[in-house]
């Protein structure tokens, strides 16, 4: 059975948690927002990752339309506490025709309890005219009589009813918001910096071969003066430009896959008013992206806690906690009525001297259904889905560890991917400086030149892109527990 007050704790401290991304004090704040505001609006560099969370967490209308579930939460939260609100009730009625002329008039406050199915009243009633001895019961004294009472329930509906089922389940809708708004958040933000690093990757690549097409093309006036003096064959700088006609077509290729990962990311760059930041294609990747996760063993061993804390799961929690509410409504349906009603009257004024004491009435009402086969079979089907969720709770949870563990592997295999290609970049850049030395030196020939500096080039592409696939591991980790939320803007 799910333990309340434990899905309580649990649930108001994922909310905590999602808040230090999300609520900062008013000064720091302030300052924050102006210096990530004008982050966005610089054209020449790109944004950092802290900018982006930023913008996503605070000026994407996405995040303010999950923050207006909040608001209807609250809102229906409020409309179950309503059954408790007092209210006024009023009888009233009149013989117009006939020998008697007896009028009454009969005014109540209510004002229901939470414990007990109880509820406290206070009454007034008057009378005028006259009345058949059958309703003498409605005979007052000149000024009326005025009563206070209680009532409660001794069997059904004492320890649950609709009314209080219905503010304890919109307590659990409420926390279900959380942990889905959290849920949309994480997706969410793992979205925008998967697109974040899509585009870091294929810019750091177009600025690398850009670089190595710069000092390329130096040579290419050497070359043609070779040429010239007949130290080396026309068809070596022909092969030359050849060589540099390829790169010139990749660095396009490279470009172009970087202006459309641009764009898309302007999806998630936001001003002050939620409207969309474009931009520009030929932006420069900022020197340091701040990117805010980071995964060694301590933290490891707390994303590892926190998977019995995943949003899937308090969702599926708050789910049985409202099945095993149904089964004790059905239950309590089971039982039989018996309600007590107890008062205190006084009459006021003048009248009948029968009507001068203080009286005191106490009342019970019975009543049993002689069918329950609806209740019975509420009862086998509420525990039916009680058994359900808890089996899926158990698999999930199985699912969630698989994942984090697939993540954990293909992260540690990250790294020595990254650690390799580095090598091979600093390897093939050697190799590629000693061609060059070689060729010079008339030791070497174009096509091993050539070949040397492709080298060079595929091995720095592998080595950014094997860079950033450590990142999109380390983000993998932080989505499958659904941390992302609480990532903080420095």
């Amino acid at each position: 059975m799910v333990n309340t007050q434990y899905l309580v704790k649990k649930t108001l401290l994922g909310a905590a948690l999602a808040s230090i991304g999300l609520l900062i004090n008013s000064s720091a704040w302030a300052q924050t927002s102006e210096y990530k505001k004008a982050q966005l609006a610089n054209a020449e560099t790109g944004p950092t990752v802290d900018t982006l969370l930023y913008s996503m967490q605070h000026l994407h209308p996405y995040t303010k339309a999950i923050k207006e579930g909040a608001v209807q939460a609250n809102a229906d939260l409020d409309i179950a506490n309503s059954a408790f609100d007092p209210y006024l009730e009023h009888d009233s009625f009149s013989r117009v025709t006939g020998y008697y002329d007896g009028t009454s008039l009969q005014q109540r406050i209510v004002k229901p309890l939470e414990d007990y199915n109880a509820s406290v009243f206070t009454e007034y009633r008057v009378t005028d005219g006259n009345f058949p001895v059958y309703e003498q019961q409605y005979e007052t004294q000149s000024a009326g009589e005025a009563s206070v009472g209680i009532a409660f329930s001794l069997l059904k509906g004492r320890e649950i009813n609709k009314q209080r089922l219905g503010v304890t389940n919109a307590r659990l809708d409420l926390m279900l918001w959380e942990v889905q708004a959290n849920t949309m958040l994480n997706d969410f933000i793992y979205k925008g910096l998967v697109n974040y690093l899509t585009w870091y990757e294929s810019s750091l690549q177009v600025e690398a071969v850009e670089s190595l097409l710069a000092t390329t093309s130096l040579r290419e006036e050497a070359i043609a003066t070779r040429v010239e003096r007949g130290d080396l064959a026309q068809i070596s700088l022909t092969e030359f430009r050849a060589n540099l006609l390829e790169q010139r077509l990749l660095v396009e290729k490279l470009k172009q896959t970087r202006d459309g990962y641009a764009h898309a990311l302007s999806y998630y760059l936001r001003d002050s008013d939620g409207h969309v930041i474009n931009m520009p294609p030929a932006t420069k990747v900022p020197e340091d992206i701040a990117w805010p996760l980071w995964v060694g063993d301590t933290q490891l061993s707390a994303l590892r806690k926190q998977i019995a804390e995943h949003p899937a799961l308090k969702s599926m929690r708050v789910a049985q906690e409202q099945t095993q509410n149904k089964v004790k409504l059905a239950n309590n349906a089971l039982l039989p009525k018996l309600d007590l009603k107890a008062s205190i009257a006084k009459d006021i004024g003048s009248g009948s001297q029968t009507l001068d004491q203080v009286e005191s009435k106490i009342g019970l009402s019975f009543s049993y259904p002689l069918g329950n086969r609806k209740a019975k079979a509420e009862v086998a089907k509420a525990k039916s889905k009680d058994r359900e969720l808890s089996l899926k709770i158990s698999a999930m949870e199985e699912s969630l560890v698989q994942s984090f563990e697939q993540a954990y592997t293909y992260w540690v295999q990250a790294k020595n991917v990254t650690k390799l290609q580095q090598e091979n970049a600093e390897l093939a850049k050697t190799l590629s400086g000693m061609e060059r030395q070689r060729f010079s030196a008339g030791d070497s020939n174009m096509f091993l030149l050539n070949a040397r500096t492709s080298t060079e080039i595929k091995a720095e592409m592998k080595h950014i892109e094997a860079k950033v696939d450590l990142l999109k591991a380390e983000l993998s980790l932080y989505k499958i527990v659904a941390l992302l939320p609480t990532l903080n803007v420095k």
